[in-house]
């Protein structure tokens, strides 16, 4: 070969080196293009929602395992797969530290779909509302979409039925994780075109809770209820922002915003019932004065009667006390008097009895000197009845 030859050759393999390198840098470049534009289609209409037989669970442990990953990708068309590691680096910006007091939720695990992240939730709640059954209350109330469903949860607790507000939990989360019903019998929520009794009627709603309770109609629904679900688990930041990443910035848009709806029509309710209750509260409040400054009076009365009763009682007292006093003075008290009567009484009868021994024993005498005297008289009698005889 000449030299010119040589020279070509070097100078072709030179050439194709560089159409080599700039080929490659042109691939990375549009990998790296491609990578950044599924993130951000990600980022704004979330991970596949998964459910079907091809989809993982969990991550795989391979970083280069390819993924289903069935989205919209750059330019509308289509992605079948993504590799393990793009994931890992699309959920490093969702790390983030669990609010004081709140479920550790957040953190850079990557998840293949929407259904994976329920699961890896659904098992760390369930952790945390064994070790604490007064959890599921707290995330409960973040749940409620109306007010009777907050005040039906709130007297559950207040019940303290955690056994019911722990089903009622994780039903949410069953319901989510269950594929909808093929064709889903609907006519309890209609209401019929005749009449019915209220029996019927009672029986048709009870029906028609559990329906909407159940599994859900379409998967509009299910990544609906998906998104409410996980956003209403937890208020830090990290843990908004993760979920804003796995359902997408236009799916998470518009669950707060429902939700923001809902809870005005809560607040309007709360006012409506606030006010209601401030008229009640009114009347029966100037019901209860009237009643109040009546009987206050009443008590007044009554407290004036027994402060008159009590000085009358007390006065009564010193009378008594003064008649006691009177009655037990040693002195000069009655019962001295009555004993020194009674004394003096005695003294008397025993003098008097002395004095009627006296009497008795002179009116014995008095009648033993008659007696002679009789005695001496009729003895007179004879001498002189004998003497007048001997004249004669």
């Amino acid at each position: 070969m000449s030299t010119l030859g040589k020279v070509l050759l070097v100078l072709n393999l030179l050439v194709g080196g560089g159409f080599a390198y700039l080929a490659l840098q042109d691939w990375q470049g549009r990998q790296t293009i491609t990578a950044a534009g599924l993130r951000h289609n990600v980022l704004l209409n979330g991970l596949p929602l998964g459910g079907s037989k091809d989809d993982p669970e969990t991550m795989p442990t391979d970083a280069e395992a390819e993924i289903p990953f069935v989205v919209t990708g750059p330019g509308g068309k289509p992605t079948s797969t993504v590799s393990a590691a793009l994931l890992k680096d699309y959920f490093k910006a969702a790390g983030g530290g669990a609010a004081p007091g709140g479920l550790p939720l957040a953190g850079a695990d990557a998840v293949p779909n929407q259904l994976a992240e329920v699961r890896r939730v659904y098992g760390l709640v369930k952790a945390q509302v064994e070790a604490q059954p007064a959890v599921a209350f707290e995330l409960l109330k973040l749940q409620a979409e109306t007010l009777d469903e907050r005040q039906q949860f709130q007297a559950l607790n207040a019940a303290n039925k955690t056994d019911e507000l722990r089903d009622r939990l994780y039903a949410r989360f069953d319901r989510v994780l269950k594929a909808p019903d093929a064709k889903p019998d609907t006519s309890a929520i209609d209401a019929p075109a005749d009449a019915e009794d209220a029996k019927k009627t009672e029986e048709r709603l009870d029906k028609a809770g559990v329906l909407r309770e159940g599994p859900t109609k379409d998967e509009g629904e299910r990544r609906a209820r998906l998104a409410h679900l996980l956003a209403h688990l937890d208020q830090s930041a990290a843990w908004q922002k993760r979920v804003l990443m796995v359902v997408g910035a236009r799916r998470y848009a518009r669950t707060v915003a429902a939700q923001a709806v809902r809870l005005g029509e809560m607040v309007t309710r709360v006012q409506h019932l606030t006010a209601d209750d401030q008229n009640t509260f009114v009347g029966e409040y100037s019901t209860l004065r009237r009643l109040a400054i009546d009987r206050t009076q009443r008590l007044r009365d009554v407290t004036d009667q027994e402060v008159r009763m009590a000085a009358e009682e007390s006065r009564n007292a010193d009378a008594v006390k003064a008649l006691e006093t009177q009655l037990d003075d040693p002195t000069v008290g009655l019962k001295a008097q009555l004993t020194q009567v009674k004394a003096d009484v005695s003294k008397m009868l025993a003098q008097q009895n002395l004095t009627e021994q006296e009497l008795f024993a002179i009116q014995r005498q008095v009648a033993q000197t008659l007696d002679e005297i009789y005695r001496m008289e009729a003895a007179l009698t004879n001498v002189e009845r004998q003497r007048y005889s001997n004249k004669k």
